[in-house]
């Protein structure tokens, strides 16, 4: 149904007719219109060139504006002003009469002006009451679906909220294997602790459980039993496995513990439950509905709605044309009359957002004044369609245009000498009813502004409303060939389910004709899955018969997969011609089924009610949830709501206070959400919706990239809530420890690692969390185009899980520095990053695997391409300022490849990767963030450690005093490289035996910047400089710093006692964990020797693909792994093929080459173009890895040869898979 463009501040105004002309036409009109019996009458002549039943081009679009709900609902003539939901008073806006009028107004027909007005009046009450009855239907049938959930029913109305549950498939590794339980138990003192598999059923646990309680299980009622989460009011469903649930993989992902409290299903608390109670309260409100509307919305007597349904006629029986007459637009403003010297109404006939025939222009006329203002036409419009042949769902939208005055001088555009017509205002109405009348009568319609129509000129200047739904029709369309082409052959695209909604939107046809072709097809096509039946819920398809069947197949998804997808479907909810409609039944429905579904479309509803175009629907729904949801749900509800305004109302205080105050405000408002005003977070809640979606996708195809999924609700406009993820910090704050460059160092990040993780294996694991997070924010924010990544945008836990945060913009919309563009590269990965992913400075296989995570991501969400687009679409008309119209989705479009193989997409990606690696422009980004957010704030307050490389502080009080210290030796060290650390020897007071530390360069030169920050006016010693001439002797390097170590510690240790004892220095002679590993210098002496790196390995590991299609041979040559060189430094490796026998060397294929790296990445592709299979199996492949050296010949590294016939070739390889198209295997040294 067509969509209004205009943004949600819209005003209105009732309708007052004071003109005696207007008088006089209504008569003629009423007075036609109860002699002909039918609202519309053919006519010998059309108005304004109705371009003679020609169908529209695909070039055709929509310009329509405001749905049906608030159009029936300005159906009166109340003169009390009406309220939104939220309390606020709504203003006035035009209003348009449009009475039903016929050809043949003959002067016998005419009658006495008091009947006339009783007939104006009873026309219009019939159309208030045909809103009424919507509104009483909506009701009966949602009584019935009261009745079919009893309150009884405890599968239904379990009162308890369910653990969500999320399918994935078990790959092995990580995402499968045991973990460790612990279970309370009422009877037992002590938890239940024991191991099981993931893949155990919940009912297996509680089996397990109860054996420590009961000795014979035989007489136990397993299914009688829950598992409840400790802590949380959630309880594990009992039919899935534990390792499908959200609570558990959140569990293993963050390597906390697993509890739960074994519970008596009698016992649990059903505090949300409905009760019997409300059923009677239900029917009193009922009753109380009906007394209300036959009190206050009567008929005239003697005319019923039964009456005047015998009065009427199948449509299918008449011939008659579609026409009505365009009367008046009142309450004009003031500033219409001065800037605008002509008006007309552009009038469509519209379905599925295009439009049925040509729009026909109305006559342009000026303002009139008789008391007030007003735009008068009088005018007769005809479409040249018969009324039988009118899709049910058929629409009529008027546009109303101004021509400005050129001659006005208080005009603001007067300057620009401006011709072109402005919208001012648009409105639709169905033109059947939900009981499949055809609407007859004088209408009132409320014509739907913005605040840049009010304003002349504002329209040109800025967007024009109509854009949008005009890019929206041309998204991805086919030509008219292609659509005809794709209907002829509709029944051999059986077998592709998931075209369907293209071939209905290839429909010649929906008219009354055509609509038994097209249900036909869709009753006998084969169900689609949930996801795909999305596509037919949008707007381009209005067809009541095709959203009916859309719903029966969306209601086989379940409850958590529901989940996933309901803010699409609360928006799908304004493309329903009408109030009572599947949708909106099957959404409150699964509400009442599950608390979780109730609580979520809860929040959206209350947010969707703010729109000011559709909140009397959505105000409807929510206000029936409520009603449905039960006594216990509907408290828990309101007391949210009191608790979001208050922590509202204190957020605005803390944004508003000064600094020293809001960080004591915030420190008590932020213990498990982070409370925000002043942001619009819907767009937040889609790009976090969006990676949910996406995780999901990676975990049931095997992939865990351990996504951190948090969550972000919208509570009110500019306010909503965040989920805090606990021990994390942002990119900023652990790369400004190195100072306002630090984004410019390799270091920080995975020093900071190494301090919350001190143990090489926690490291090891925290670097591992690392790669597949990166992976997994590197495709997400690459796919979804999010902007404006700066370094507090991202986060990185403790434990290694990198995430991002604040999604203000997205689908390429990046932020600007006047003409500048901050994100200059594809995503954000920086050279701080791949020193974590590499374990060093030099690349190893660890990349290797980071770059085949990212594109088996990749490929993965490729696949579902129509799903996110599909998604997407859905929301263009929710509000969100940057998700508008096709050059956003085509944004998403564009980045997901669609059109390509799996193995283009690698190489894409890959180059994407090299792109990011290699801008400069991110640091550049992230170090301007860094000046922007400078504050001089001395060391860190509170329990904040004071240096990076120390997990907390420590004192003199804590320590003893520090006697002596002196620098004892160096000795190198080779992780996560070859580096020197020098090692301290330290004496304190009542200790005998000194204490050995080893602090590196970089953590002295740390030190003693702090501390001329904490003493900027105290002298303290000179620190040695870091550049130092002859670098490359390392040893030498190290050997003279040691000296001037040496000395800078002994003058630091007899200065002042004030810098002497401060927290700062016993900090930093403090023992750490690294410290504790050795054993004194001896020690460390046979531990360095042992990690020494072993030489002389001349094998190596290489990854293809090979795969052949279309006579051509595609070698996509992959990763090299454990490369050496003769002289032991690191190559320039590059890849050389041919296909032997070759004896003129014409199948040579070369890669690009890499620099100074033995693990090379190349996600190449050779091609061999004109071969046959049979030629092909005769043929060999010869693969040689060569160093390209610029002052000598180039050096063979090493090669392989493979025969051609040992490959399937009619198989292409997945990236990252060993098949027989993929060879991954070791390759000699050349000469060898």
């Amino acid at each position: 149904m067509p969509q209004p463009s205009e943004p949600p501040y819209i005003s209105r105004f009732e309708w007052l007719d004071l003109d005696p002309l207007n008088k006089r036409k209504e008569v003629e009109v009423e007075e036609t219109r109860t002699v002909s019996g039918c609202p519309f009458v053919e006519e010998s002549g059309t108005a304004k060139d109705p371009w003679d039943a020609v169908l529209l081009d695909e070039h055709e679009v929509v310009d329509n504006g405001s749905p049906s709900e608030q159009v029936k609902s300005k159906v009166t003539l109340a003169t009390q002003p009406r309220r939104a939901s939220t309390g606020a008073a709504v203003t006035r806006s035009q209003s348009l009469i449009i009475p039903a009028t016929s050809t043949d107004p003959s002067p016998e027909k005419q009658v006495n002006k008091g009947s006339a007005n009783a007939l104006s009046k009873y026309s219009i009450l019939q159309g208030n009451e045909a809103q009424n009855l919507e509104v009483v239907a909506f009701c009966e049938d949602i009584s019935k679906l009261r009745s079919k959930f009893p309150h009884v029913d405890l599968a239904t109305n379990p009162g308890y909220v369910l653990s969500p549950v999320i399918t994935q498939r078990d790959a092995g590794g990580d995402s499968g294997g045991s973990v460790k339980v612990s279970i309370e138990i009422s009877d037992s003192q002590q938890p239940v602790t024991f191991t099981c598999d993931v893949s155990s059923p919940v009912d297996l646990l509680i089996m397990q459980a109860l054996c420590w309680v009961h000795d014979d299980l035989n007489q136990v009622d397993i299914s009688s039993y829950v598992l409840k989460v400790c802590g949380q009011e959630e309880v594990l469903q009992n039919k899935h496995s534990l390792g499908s649930h959200e609570y558990v993989q959140n569990c293993r992902k963050w390597e906390t513990e697993i509890k739960l409290h074994l519970l008596f299903l009698s016992t649990m608390r059903r505090d949300l439950a409905r009760t019997e109670i409300l059923a009677g309260l239900t029917d009193a409100v009922y009753d109380l509905a009906k007394l209300y509307l036959r009190s206050f919305c009567p008929t005239i007597p003697g005319c019923t709605m039964e009456e005047d349904r015998r009065d009427s006629r199948e449509a299918s029986g008449t011939t008659e044309h579609l026409q009505f007459t365009l009367f008046a637009v009142h309450g004009i403003p003031a500033t219409w009359v001065s800037s605008f010297e002509k008006y007309y109404l552009m009038c469509a006939l519209t379905h599925n957002n295009r439009n049925l025939f040509k729009p026909v222009q109305s006559k342009k006329v000026g303002t009139y004044k008789s008391f007030f203002y007003h735009i008068k036409w009088d005018e007769l419009i005809s479409f040249p369609i018969s009324v039988a042949l009118l899709p049910l769902e058929a629409m009529l939208s008027l546009s109303l245009y101004g021509v400005l005055n050129q001659n006005a001088n208080n005009s603001p555009d007067s300057n620009k000498q401006r011709k072109g017509p402005e919208l001012l205002g648009r409105v639709s109405m169905p033109l059947f009813d939900f009981r499949r009348v055809l609407s007859r009568g004088s209408k009132l319609l409320s014509l739907w502004t913005s605040p840049q129509v009010l304003q002349p000129g504002a329209a040109g200047k800025g967007k024009n409303p109509s854009e949008r739904i005009i890019l929206q029709v041309l998204l991805f369309a086919l030509s008219r060939a292609d659509r005809q082409l794709l209907w002829d052959q509709r029944y051999y695209c059986r077998d592709y389910e998931y075209s369907l909604p293209k071939i209905l939107a290839s429909a010649p046809s929906w008219d009354w004709g055509s609509m038994g072709e097209i249900h036909s097809l869709l009753h006998h096509w084969p169900p689609l899955s949930s996801v795909s039946a999305l596509e037919l819920l949008d707007s381009k398809f209005a067809d009541t018969e095709v959203r009916k069947v859309a719903m029966s197949w969306i209601e086989s998804s379940s409850d958590d997969e529901l989940a996933d997808y309901l803010p699409q479907l609360v928006q799908a909810v304004k493309f329903e011609c009408h109030l009572n409609n599947d949708l909106a039944i099957f959404l409150l429905s699964r509400a009442l089924g599950n608390i979780n579904i109730a609580h979520y479309l809860y929040w959206l509803l209350r947010d969707a009610v703010q729109d000011p175009a559709f909140s009397q629907r959505y105000d409807r729904i929510l206000g029936t949830l409520l009603c449905l949801c039960g006594t216990g749900l509907r408290a828990e509800l309101e007391k949210q709501t009191r608790l979001v305004q208050l922590l509202g109302a204190l957020a605005e205080k803390v944004r508003q206070a000064n600094n020293s105050t809001r960080q004591v405000s915030h420190d008590c408002l932020s213990v498990l959400t982070e409370t925000q005003v002043g942001e619009d977070l819907r767009q937040d809640m889609l790009a976090l919706q969006m990676i949910r979606i996406m995780d999901r996708i990676w975990l049931q195809e095997g992939l865990d990239l351990r996504i951190v999924n948090f969550k972000c609700i919208s509570t009110g406009k500019d306010k909503g809530m965040v989920e805090l993820v606990p021990s994390s910090e942002t990119l900023r704050k652990i790369q400004v420890e190195y100072g306002v460059t630090g984004s410019f160092k390799d270091k920080p990040l995975a020093e900071w690692l190494r301090k919350y993780n001190p143990a090489e294996d926690e490291y090891e694991k925290a670097s591992e969390n690392f790669i597949y997070t990166c992976a997994g924010c590197c495709v997400a924010t690459y796919i979804l185009g999010i902007c404006d990544r700066h370094n507090d945008n991202i986060m990185l836990r403790s434990t290694g899980h990198m995430f991002h945060i604040d999604f203000g913009k997205f689908l390429g919309h990046a932020q600007m520095i006047g003409s500048f563009k901050r994100d200059r590269a594809p995503f954000v990965l920086t050279s701080d990053m791949a020193y974590v992913i590499n374990g060093g400075e030099r690349p190893t296989s660890r990349f290797q695997l980071f770059v085949d995570l990212c594109s088996q991501a990749y490929n993965l969400i490729r696949k579902h391409s129509n799903l996110f687009l599909n998604l997407l679409s859905l929301m263009t008309q929710s509000g969100l300022p940057e998700l508008t119209g096709v050059q956003d989705l085509k944004y998403v479009y564009d980045a997901l490849q669609p059109q390509t193989t799996d193995a283009e997409a690698t190489i894409f990606f890959t180059r994407l990767i090299e792109s990011s690696l290699g801008s400069v422009a991110t640091k550049f980004n992230f170090f301007l963030h860094n000046l922007a957010q400078l504050r001089f704030s001395g060391l860190p307050s509170n329990d904040e450690p004071i240096l990076s490389f120390a997990p907390r502080t420590y004192t003199i009080k804590q320590d003893g005093r520090i006697r002596d210290a002196s620098i004892f030796s160096f000795q190198k060290r080779y992780n996560p490289d070859k580096h020197y650390t020098y090692v301290i020897r330290i004496l304190r007071e009542g200790q005998s035996e000194p204490q050995f530390v080893f602090r590196t360069f970089d953590e002295f030169q740390e030190l003693h910047n702090k501390l001329t920050i904490l003493f900027p006016l105290w002298k303290l010693p000179g620190f040695p400089s870091k550049m130092v001439l002859g670098r490359t002797h390392i040893k030498d390097v190290a050997s003279k710093r040691k000296v001037e170590l040496s000395s800078y510690v002994h003058n630091l240790m007899r200065g002042s006692t004030e810098v002497t004892q401060c927290d700062l220095i016993y900090t930093f002679f403090h023992p750490i964990a690294r410290d504790d590993k050795t054993e004194g210098v001896e020690g460390l002496s046979k531990t360095l020797g042992m990690l020494s790196p072993t030489t002389g390995r001349v094998e190596g590991e290489v990854k293809l693909s090979v795969s052949y299609r279309n006579s051509t041979l595609f070698i996509m040559v992959m990763h090299i792994k454990d490369l050496m060189s003769n002289d032991g430094a690191d190559p320039n490796p590059y890849v050389k093929t041919y296909l032997l026998p070759d004896p003129h060397k014409t199948s040579k294929r070369k890669t690009k080459i890499t620099r100074k790296t033995r693990n090379p990445t190349f996600n190449e592709m050779l091609v061999y173009s004109g071969y046959s299979k049979e030629t092909l199996k005769q043929r060999e492949l010869q693969l040689s890895v060569l160093s390209a050296e610029s002052l000598r010949e180039n050096c063979c590294l090493g090669g392989i040869t493979l025969s051609l016939k040992d490959f399937d070739l009619s198989r292409e390889t997945l990236n990252g898979s060993i098949s027989p198209s993929t060879l991954q295997g070791m390759f000699v040294q050349c000469g060898s």
